[in-house]
């Protein structure tokens, strides 16, 4: 059974969704106009899965340990994450593990260097069009990914670039 969280941040609110196996979508949905550090089933409060519960719980840890600056971020564990919607696309599912994997707190990487990172380093724009499709931002850090003059490039999440900017300034990247 599938369940919708949320998650108050300082760039708005996140809309967790999960099902018995796992997280399968974190999206930034607009500003902070509510309070909702909580989960809720289809809407409404009710008695819902243990499973998916926990998924969207282990996932708000995860963001509010990521917001706070928390030094043991690491140590956090990350919500299991489903992907089986996107099976067909086995493109983008390796550049998002890699990029998950490879691309840590504070760094950023280049459209063109994550697809010398995938092996195909002729898929600079592949690499966009993965990022851009990515179900699961944030824990899937497509904000890291940076155009290679040095400009941070696009971020088709609520409020954009602004979010963009401010994710990287918050993990203490270099950006410009």
């Amino acid at each position: 059974m599938e369940q919708v969280g949320y998650f108050e941040s300082p760039v708005g609110v996140y809309e967790v969704i999960a099902d018995d196996y796992g997280v399968t979508s974190i999206k930034l949905i607009g500003p902070n106009s509510v309070s909702m550090k909580c989960w809720k089933e289809g809407g409404k409060d009710e008695h819902v899965s243990s499973l998916s519960s926990q998924h969207i719980q282990d996932c708000i840890t995860w963001l509010d340990a990521y917001f706070s600056n928390s030094p043991f971020l690491e140590r956090v564990k990350l919500p299991a994450l489903i992907t089986q919607d996107h099976e067909n696309k086995p493109f983008c599912l390796k550049v998002w593990q890699i990029l998950k994997d490879r691309v840590k707190v504070g760094e950023t990487v280049t459209y063109g260097e994550l697809a010398n990172m995938v092996g195909n380093p002729k898929a600079a724009r592949a690499v966009g069009m993965a990022m851009k499709s990515n179900p699961i931002s944030i824990i899937v850090p497509c904000h890291r990914v940076v155009k290679s003059g040095g400009d941070i490039g696009n971020y088709s999440s609520y409020n954009g670039v602004d979010t963009k900017k401010w994710l990287l300034q918050h993990e203490g990247a270099k950006c410009n």
